[in-house]
């Protein structure tokens, strides 16, 4: 087996309406070390492409996926820049002579169109394990130009999966929507926590040696949102694409203290108010310092990595407010005009409309709510209430309103009381109507809220539709409550409950059947391909989490 990369980085354009990238090159050059490095990555070859055309771009793609790699031999292709989609929702990468035309938009004849490297390269190459790293932001918002009923449908990842994706490959984007830049002044934020994930071995989450693709994305994934909350990376992967083992992770004494660091953090041990560890994470870290044998240099270096992004976060809080402080001295009332300038500046920061909330309630708690669609009054989150009728218990944490989820359930009314379940479940977890759910928003659902959800489902489906009936079907057979995918259990369960058709996974709502006297488990149903595996194990391990 070799293992073959090619690193393409754009930082310079001809078009001056093309901003330029200049950290693009830190991003090659280290993704460069970690995976030519012997002890980490281990790649036969791996080259950098710095600034092409867009004609060299498709020649160096080619050889890489048709002329270098065999069955068993792992190829990866890494892009940052700047990333297009055209009105249609086609994928293109731009390249240093890309071409803006008069009217401001993209000559895409020359740009890198994805679907072509799809179908000409990564579909027809013998390699059977593929890696597509994009580190690139898509030109114009995500519904923009679409309805409502639009949006819904229709997704990058669903995009990036029609025109990237493939059995055995794995694409891991650095975010689902479009945003201005993930640089900052080192580079690419995701793609630095993919050269650390790697380099320091902390990506190797199950402490075995080698990190997959799928430990190394959710690790470059949690620190960027530690560092940029509104950044949202994704992967897309097919069967054995998330398992691709990328490289490996030397077990050392640094790489032991420093995953004791991160578990103290994950573990609220640290205290972002006083900048410092509580008096039983302080007395943990130092026994394990000397347990590894780490001077106190070593260690205080490997807690300053790890602490890093959060402190990045507060330094982006507190840029917020000093700049919101002294907008209201020139402006005690913000105009629309004013809020709209400071959402621009907050999306900058990569900061969500809740992280910046608080700084609302302290300084500007009486103003008026603007009239346009910016960070306005800040609402205050709701205590954990309950709203209970005469029959059900429709309790939430997070002060949802479960009525009209339980009027549709008991009418029979399925094909609403299935949008209606995403509606409320999208609430519960902070996010608005048209968002899509992250992993580890599923993984941290309210305990209560679910619970509420699916007795809903499961009392007036007379035990025939719920979370509950679909895990235990899952478990009977051989699936596990661990969040993990497990192919056999898996391909069982889509027979059973209806969700293959002719031994074809169903790929639209136009195959439900939105009818009591649908399979048992057919309900509710959360669209198709592997946004469903993502979906289903996360909520059957938070089932198990949460004792349901």
């Amino acid at each position: 087996m070799a293992k073959y990369a090619l690193l393409i980085g754009i930082s310079e354009y001809q078009s001056k309406p093309l901003k330029p990238l200049p950290g693009v090159v830190k991003d090659i050059e280290a993704m460069q070390r970690v995976l030519q490095d012997s002890k980490t990555g281990g790649f036969d070859e791996v080259k950098l492409l710095p600034n092409p055309d867009s004609d060299a771009m498709r020649s160096e793609i080619e050889q890489l996926f048709m002329e270098k790699c065999q069955t068993d031999d792992i190829v990866l292709l890494y892009f940052s820049g700047h990333g297009y989609r055209d009105e249609d929702g086609n994928l293109f990468f731009v390249s240093h002579n890309t071409q803006i035309n008069p009217q401001g938009g993209l000559r895409i004849g020359t740009a890198v169109d994805a679907k072509f490297i799809h179908e000409r390269y990564m579909g027809r190459s013998k390699s059977k394990r593929q890696v597509l790293i994009l580190d690139c932001c898509f030109s114009g918002a995500f519904a923009e130009g679409m309805s409502a009923k639009e949006a819904v449908v229709v997704s990058i990842k669903n995009e990036i999966e029609a025109q990237l994706g493939g059995e055995g490959r794995a694409v891991l984007t650095s975010s689902t929507a479009a945003q201005v830049s993930f640089e900052d002044a080192g580079g690419g934020v995701y793609t630095r926590y993919l050269v650390e994930g790697i380099e320091k071995g902390a990506a190797d989450s199950d402490n075995d040696g080698v990190i997959t693709i799928d430990e190394l994305h959710e690790y470059a994934k949690r620190k960027a949102q530690e560092s940029k909350p509104a950044m949202k990376p994704e992967i897309y992967a097919v069967r054995e694409g998330y398992k691709i083992r990328l490289a490996n992770a030397p077990l050392s004494s640094e790489l032991g203290y420093r995953k004791e660091v991160e578990e103290c953090v994950k573990n609220g041990a640290f205290s972002v108010e006083n900048n410092s560890f509580s008096n039983l994470g302080r007395k943990h870290l130092d026994r394990k310092q000397t347990d590894f044998k780490l001077d106190s240099e070593k260690a205080a270096k490997i807690e300053e990595e790890v602490l890093q992004p959060i402190r990045e976060f507060q330094q982006s809080l507190q840029e917020y407010e000093e700049t919101l402080t002294e907008a209201l001295k020139d402006e005690p009332v913000l105009s629309d005009g004013a809020w709209e300038i400071l959402k621009r500046y907050q999306q900058s920061l990569k900061l969500r409309d809740e992280d910046v909330a608080p700084i609302h309630d302290r300084l500007i708690p009486e103003q008026p709510i603007s009239t346009i669609d910016t960070p306005q009054q800040p609402t205050l989150t709701p205590e954990p209430q309950q709203t209970v009728s005469d029959e059900d218990d429709l309790s939430s944490e997070k002060g949802i309103d479960y009525s009209k989820l339980r009027d549709l359930l008991k009418a029979g009314n399925w094909k609403e009381a299935d949008y209606e379940t995403y509606l409320v479940m999208i609430q519960a977890v902070g996010k608005k109507e048209n968002d899509y759910f992250e992993r580890d928003d599923l993984l941290n659902f309210p305990c209560t809220d679910l619970r509420t959800i699916d007795r809903l489902w499961v009392k007036y489906s007379d035990g025939r539709f719920g979370f509950t009936v679909q895990k235990q079907i899952y478990i009977s057979l051989g699936g596990k409550d661990d969040g993990e995918y497990y192919e056999e259990a898996w391909e069982l369960l889509g027979d059973r409950v209806g969700w293959k058709v002719d031994n074809n996974w169903i790929d639209s709502l136009n195959n439900i059947n939105f009818d009591a006297s649908a399979p048992e488990g057919h309900l509710p149903f959360w669209g198709a391909g592997e946004w469903l595996v993502l979906f289903f194990t996360s909520i059957v391990s938070r089932i198990e989490t949460c004792k349901l």
